[in-house]
This record gives structure tokens, sequence and C-alpha cells, in this order.
């Protein structure tokens, strides 16, 4: 089983909070407030995170990718539920 770290977490929150104050201006609905933004975003990034960290395709101590795959999450989940509030 893998374990995560308090650094990894603490890259997710990071990222998942710039990418999730970031997107949310950018988004033609407006975004969802800057405090949903920021939340937003950081369940995006957990979500992405730990879904690459224990599906095996990251190690846990590999900073670089972890940071990656929170982006990732980050902007998809920001994405999908903007497209769900659009209709």
């Amino acid at each position: 089983m893998v374990g995560v770290t308090l650094q990894t977490v603490l890259v997710y929150v990071a990222v998942g909070a710039i990418l999730g104050l970031a997107l949310g201006p950018m988004l033609k609905s407006g975004g969802f407030g800057w405090f949903g933004n920021l939340c937003l975003g950081i369940l995006g990034a957990f979500a992405g995170g730990l879904a690459t960290t224990f599906g095996g395709l990251v190690v846990d101590n590999d900073l670089i990718r972890n940071a990656m795959a929170a982006a990732a999450g980050a902007i998809l989940l920001t994405l999908i539920v903007a497209i769900l509030k659009r209709r």
C-alpha cells in the first residue's frame, strides 16, 4: 500500500489552490466565487493526485509528477463542474 506524505499533501493543496483561483475567472460561466474556485481546485488536485498515486502511475515521493497529476485533476474537475453548471 502506498502512503501519502505530508509533502505530497502540501503540493496538492498548493497546486489546487493556485489553479482553482486562476481558472475561475477564465470560465465562461464566471466561476464559483473565489472560495468555491479555491475549494474546487484543491478537491480536483487531491482527486487527480491520489488517483495517479494509488493507481501506480506516480511514485509518492516524485513531487514533479505529483504536481502535474494534481494540476490535471484540478483542471479536469473545474472544467467538468463548469460544464455541468451551464446546463
